[in-house]
């Protein structure tokens, strides 16, 4: 049986845990360099957008949420839909992923 695709997204080794992970280190040492000095407008720029998941973070609790998984995927506004693809990526995409009411299929990586 192949992955959920909510474990995708968020589960242990899911996209999101990973994305998470590989700012992980940087991020923290930004933040505390923050506490004592300025940084770069460069980092500034990399925290608030790069190291920053939180529009992640809300696509998936609202597709945890659902009452209706799949109707939910469908109606995905245009900046979802590459959050979306991006985390089914990340996470190890899977062989068949419901996406905005089709079939798209994906080889497990």
């Amino acid at each position: 049986m192949g992955k959920n695709p909510l474990q995708v997204l968020k589960g242990g080794a899911g996209g999101l845990t990973k994305l998470k992970q590989t700012v992980k280190k940087q991020k923290e040492s930004l933040l505390l360099q923050l506490q004592e000095q300025k940084i770069s407008l460069e980092d500034e720029h990399w925290l608030d957008q790069e190291a920053n998941f939180v529009d992640e973070e809300a696509l998936v609790d609202m597709l945890e949420n659902a009452s209706d998984y799949e109707c939910a995927l469908s109606r995905l506004d245009p900046k979802q839909k590459p959050l979306f693809k991006r985390l089914i990526e990340v996470g190890g995409g899977i062989r068949e992923v419901i996406v905005m009411g089709k079939n798209l299929k994906r080889k497990s990586e």
